[in-house]
């Protein structure tokens, strides 16, 4: 990549003097300001950058083992259909990732990682309170043979009037197609400022200071730099409100992305917003999905 190329030097200033006339002059401070944007982000890219696994969504009908969003779900011999353990109530197929049809971020898997949320709440079944309380919501991975399912083990629960889900309808089905991509640390992310700060320390004392007497305009401009959302496994993930993941010891344990869902034309968390799911690093080894995490907000 190219570097950031500083405006004040296709100016022809000499002098410390003339330097910084230059920067304090008003003509010149939205170029400024696009320049340290550019040049923290590609100090953020080359500090943070990490794998990430694109989900997009594809035209070609989904089978029943796919990695998809909504639909039928296949229900393994000894386990039942997952409800809501307080209410009885089904639970929905939010996603599902085949890990045979996904490129390995690490390690190599097998088998279907399932996402079920509650259709009969407004809030999807998220608990706040206890992000990692399964109740209301599941994370399953039944690790078994993808091939011979029987055709008696698909389940999928009914639509009512009050059903409340982030689909537009019934119907909703969309097949995800994954691609390795890359990824820079994303500002809603709870270690973007500390990497910010550690960039900005590196700059020289002309760009430092401006960005001190214009930060706000320059996170502005560096936020739509960085800013990438969209379905991913992996990477760094996206919030529309403050992230959860601040103090609380329970949020920064669970650092590595396993699945993030976001609002396309078929899926909408409330008001344009998103959904993450967060597993420890160990866990994810393990592939013990017991004390996964899971948030969505929206604007």
């Amino acid at each position: 990549d190219k570097e950031a190329r500083n405006p004040i030097d296709q100016l022809g200033v000499t002098g410390r003097s003339q330097r910084n006339a230059a920067y304090e002059d008003t003509a010149h401070i939205p170029r400024i300001t696009d320049y340290v944007a550019e040049k923290l982000s590609q100090l953020l890219r080359y500090s943070t950058e990490m794998p990430v696994l694109r989900l997009t969504e594809d035209d070609s009908p989904a089978q029943i083992t796919d990695s998809k969003l909504g639909g039928a779900f296949y229900v393994p011999e000894g386990m039942k259909a997952p409800r809501n353990l307080d209410t009885g109530d089904p639970l929905y197929l939010l996603a599902q990732l085949n890990f045979s049809q996904l490129p390995q971020l690490r390690g190599s898997r097998q088998g279907l990682l399932q996402f079920f949320i509650d259709g009969e709440d407004t809030l999807y079944g998220a608990d706040y309170d206890n992000p990692q309380s399964q109740r209301s919501w599941r994370v399953r991975y039944p690790n078994v043979p993808v091939t011979a399912l029987h055709a008696n083990r698909v389940v999928k629960p009914a639509w009512h009037d009050d059903t409340v889900l982030p689909f537009n309808d019934p119907d909703t089905e969309r097949r995800l197609v994954a691609q390795v991509g890359k990824q820079t640390i994303t500002p809603t992310d709870y270690r973007f400022e500390g990497r910010l700060q550690s960039c900005v320390s590196t700059l020289n004392e002309y760009d430092h200071g401006f960005f001190r007497e214009h930060e706000a305009e320059i996170r502005d401009s560096l936020a739509a730099l960085l800013m990438s959302g969209g379905h991913q496994v992996g990477g760094y993930p996206i919030f529309t409100q403050a992230t959860r993941m601040m103090q609380d010891p329970l949020w920064n344990k669970a650092t590595d992305l396993l699945l993030q869902i976001d609002s396309t034309d078929d899926v909408s968390f409330g008001d344009s917003g998103v959904a993450n799911f967060f597993i420890s690093p160990s866990d994810l080894e393990r592939l013990d999905f017991s004390r996964v995490l899971y948030t969505w907000d929206c604007y």
